[in-house]
């Protein structure tokens, strides 16, 4: 059955850690090439939605972090002061001094600090292709939502045509005397039944389409003839699931978090030796008559609280760590579960595939019997209906089965990533 107005499907992106050198992209399968739109075209409107610029600032911050770790939190402190000297003679002098002071990070601090301001930029650079990756997932299943309502509303539009010729030729019997006319009255039900579902469908459509395109300003739909036979998965689960966890950003965003936890904990532990503050003093005394210059070292004496921040860190890395240990727990299982769809949501559609030509050949086979007068026109119009259903469950499936291969190649890294 001739089918009309599909739209192009929008399908995203797996994203390599910025700094690693981008792989060239996979070829995208056949199913998937007739529907997806140009690569420049989802990257466009990926990069404009809100979350990706927020991840995108979050980037400029931790550079920002990393400097100042770099850099250190200690600061030059400049300190004068004067005092006047009255001896017993009664003779009054002037004392004056200034000394110049930082506290200095030892025992290797300052590389402890430049290589967590180094992770929290690689961080935040495995956030951005996170928050890329799931803005993918979100737009591949917007995007069918809306395509699933087109797909809706052409189904019932065609079997809304098939039913005005239905009521045409009822009403040529009825003129025949041929047919009751109870026939034409249950024929203009049947054909109001479907016009009013026909509106709701057209309604909803709208109303999906609008919120596309709220969503995503950038990305507009385009029409098709024909909506592409899925094609099966092509690699074995185990070989889709290894694909997956090999090149994970949630996974390796979590061994990120854990990493810098475990950092964090290092460089706390080494406050347990406080930073000394160094000072060169230079002083006038008895109104210039004696000149000093001197150096001066003072170290705080650690106590409990930093042994108590030493521990806190400790736990959140271990916390960190069990974190890691869940999320590769979850993304195992989502990858499982994400494989074992696509293969049997393509079954699926095999079968539904069938069930809709063995039905759609039975709704022609009776509606030639109905004009010949060999068939009753209830039986005709109860065929037409399964036909209907059957029609509608086919399309479902076709877009399912779809929607499955898409997301499958989409969180193994096949489909577009970002530069």
């Amino acid at each position: 059955m001739k089918r009309r107005s599909y739209f192009l499907l929008a399908a995203l992106l797996g994203t390599l850690a910025s700094g690693a050198q981008a792989a060239p992209p996979a070829e995208i399968p056949a199913d998937l090439s007739a529907i997806l739109p140009p690569r420049q075209t989802v990257q466009q409107t990926l990069e404009n939605l809100p979350a990706l610029r927020t991840a995108r600032l979050q980037q400029d911050m931790a550079a920002a972090s990393r400097q100042k770790l770099e850099s250190g939190s200690h600061e030059w402190v400049l300190r004068t002061g004067q005092t006047r000297r009255t001896e017993a003679t009664g003779q009054s002098l002037k004392d004056q001094e200034i000394a110049l002071e930082r506290p200095v990070r030892w025992f290797g601090k300052a590389g402890k600090d430049a290589a967590i301001g180094e992770k929290q930029v690689s961080l935040a650079q495995l956030a951005y292709a996170d928050t890329w990756h799931e803005a993918g997932r979100t737009l591949l299943s917007d995007w069918f939502d809306t395509l699933r309502a087109s797909v809706y509303r052409q189904k019932l539009e065609e079997q809304l045509e098939l039913s005005r010729q239905l009521r045409q030729l009822t009403e040529k019997r009825v003129r025949a005397g041929d047919a009751a006319q109870i026939e034409l009255v249950q024929a203009d039900t049947e054909l109001q039944r479907l016009a009013a579902q026909w509106q709701q469908a057209q309604m909803r459509e709208e109303q999906q389409m609008q919120l596309f395109s709220a969503s995503y300003p950038g990305l507009q739909p385009v029409p098709l003839q024909t909506l592409p036979a899925p094609l099966p998965a092509g690699l074995s689960q185990n070989a889709w699931i290894d694909l997956i966890m090999d090149d994970n950003h949630e996974l390796e965003l979590a061994e990120e978090e854990a990493a810098l936890s475990r950092m964090q904990a290092s460089r706390i532990a080494s406050d347990a030796m406080p930073d000394p503050t160094i000072g060169i003093r230079v002083s006038r005394e008895r109104d210039g008559q004696e000149r000093l210059l001197g150096i001066s070292i003072s170290i705080p004496l650690s106590g409990s609280g930093r042994t108590a921040d030493s521990s806190m860190a400790q736990v959140r890395a271990r916390i960190s760590a069990e974190k890691h240990s869940l999320t590769r727990m979850k993304v195992l299982r989502d990858a499982q579960r994400v494989t074992r769809e696509a293969g049997h949501l393509y079954t699926i559609w095999q079968s539904q595939q069938q069930v809709q030509q063995q039905s759609q050949a039975q709704a022609a086979t009776m509606m030639r019997a109905y004009q010949l007068g060999e068939a009753a026109f209830s039986d005709t119009l109860q065929t037409r209906r399964m036909a209907l259903e059957s029609s509608l469950t086919a399309a479902t499936a076709q877009l399912d089965a779809l929607q499955a291969h898409a997301r499958l190649e989409l969180d193994a890294h096949r489909l577009w990533t970002v530069d």
